[in-house]
């Protein structure tokens, strides 16, 4: 699963994590979408609340869960 939850600052601190919004992760380089229209404003994008893949990027469902893959690493898979 590529999903990362969002933690806030407090929260983060008292347990020594780092403050994130939730976000998607590329399985094939690591690169970071945000699931915010806009940048950590807002409701999360309707493509995320329809549990499909980021504009551009390509979903794979398999048994163990599901990976995502970015622009530039989705033609490879």
């Amino acid at each position: 699963m590529t999903y990362h939850i969002g933690i806030g600052a407090s929260l983060a601190a008292a347990f020594g994590r780092t403050a994130q919004e939730p976000h998607i992760t590329c399985d094939g380089c690591g690169l970071v979408r945000s699931v915010f229209r806009a940048r950590g404003v807002g409701a999360p994008a309707a493509w995320f609340l329809d549990g499909k893949a980021p504009p551009g990027w390509r979903l794979i469902n398999c048994k163990d869960g599901r990976s995502d893959y970015c622009p530039r690493c989705k033609e490879g898979k």
